[in-house]
């Protein structure tokens, strides 16, 4: 606020029965933000139908009672995370910094038919998406990461991390420099010396760099002349492209677009210019235009916006480019 530095703290406290998981909870968490998209980001409820469902995302045909067991197991953990922050955000309507508690799910819910057996799944199984997850997937969207599933499933866990966090950095920048303790806190590495971190590091950069991850160029590291630190250096080699989901069947059809370029006109202020708001929407769709106007609340509760009309349409070019697509509009 105002040019002065404030300290965030976020501290998320694990499930009291299963800790914080491990390589499988992350993939059951890619696999549902993964679905959510699918089906529009619309509401509170990502349908995942049964576990079976879930576990055959990832190409297991014939699961085992331990690979069901270890699903609940890590869908646990994520309904049962929780994350406590201090500072998280200013809130320009109230004029006041943002403590929160939060957490990504709330409730889970499964179907048989029988109830002496859970293997027995019907097909409507669901888990609630928590309030505060909706706005982010509302106002900022999830990670892209420029490749399909498939390839991200055959990635190392801490490829798997480091792709994540590439992707997200390489959005904005073609250079992303980073003292090596603090990523290795973020991703996280667990490695006590020094160099084993390092070298850790760098294997799982080659192992992207050899299967040939689309958006990394390169990377290397440095020991920077002024605190002695050393850093880690990953150069871009292209944005990362927001993939075509396939569109599940939704109980609420998509929003006709004339009702997208009404929400764009009142939004805006500028209902003069629908044949540019109509464009738009035709060309991004109920997602794309949903993720656009969240952006663009999100910036106006934060920052006055002098030009609402210049503001949306840069926001549906950045929206529009993040899809892979261009809106021939000149620049603002």
């Amino acid at each position: 606020k105002d040019g002065i530095p404030i300290t965030r703290e976020w501290k998320v406290y694990p499930s009291a029965a299963y800790g914080f998981g491990g390589p499988t909870t992350q993939l059951v968490l890619y696999d549902l933000l993964q679905l959510y998209t699918e089906q529009g980001r619309r509401g509170n409820q990502i349908q995942f139908g049964t576990l079976y469902n879930l576990l055959q995302r990832r190409g297991i045909r014939r699961p085992s009672t331990h690979d069901y067991q270890r699903l609940r197991r890590d869908i646990e953990i994520l309904c049962s995370c929780r994350f406590h922050c201090k500072n998280a955000f200013w809130d320009r309507e109230r004029q006041a910094y943002v403590d929160m508690n939060w957490q990504l799910f709330n409730s889970v819910f499964y179907f048989k038919e029988n109830p002496h057996d859970s293997k027995a799944e019907m097909p409507f199984g669901f888990i609630e998406v928590s309030s505060v997850l909706q706005q982010i997937a509302r106002t900022r969207g999830f990670f892209t990461l420029g490749f399909p599933a498939p390839f991200f499933y055959k990635l190392k866990p801490l490829e798997q991390r480091l792709s994540i966090y590439l992707a997200k950095k390489f959005m904005s920048q073609t250079l992303h420099q980073r003292f090596v303790d603090d990523l290795a806190k973020a991703l996280p590495i667990d490695a006590k010396r020094p160099d084993n971190v390092r070298a850790i590091l760098q294997n799982a950069t080659n192992g992207l760099i050899q299967k040939k991850v689309p958006f990394l160029a390169g990377f290397e590291l440095r020991k920077s002349s002024r605190e002695g630190k050393w850093i880690a250096v990953f150069h871009r080699k292209c944005v990362p492209k927001l993939l075509p989901h396939r569109t599940e069947q939704l109980e609420n059809p998509p929003e006709p677009t004339d009702q997208l370029v009404r929400r764009l006109c009142e939004i805006s202020g500028q209902p003069e210019d629908w044949r540019w708001w109509r464009k738009c929407a035709q060309l991004l769709g109920p997602a794309g235009i949903d993720t656009a106007i969240g952006q663009f609340e999100e910036t106006s509760r934060l920052h006055r916006v002098e030009r609402p009309g210049a503001m949306l349409t840069k926001i549906l070019k950045d929206v529009a480019a993040n899809m892979g697509l261009a809106i021939g509009r000149p620049a603002i």
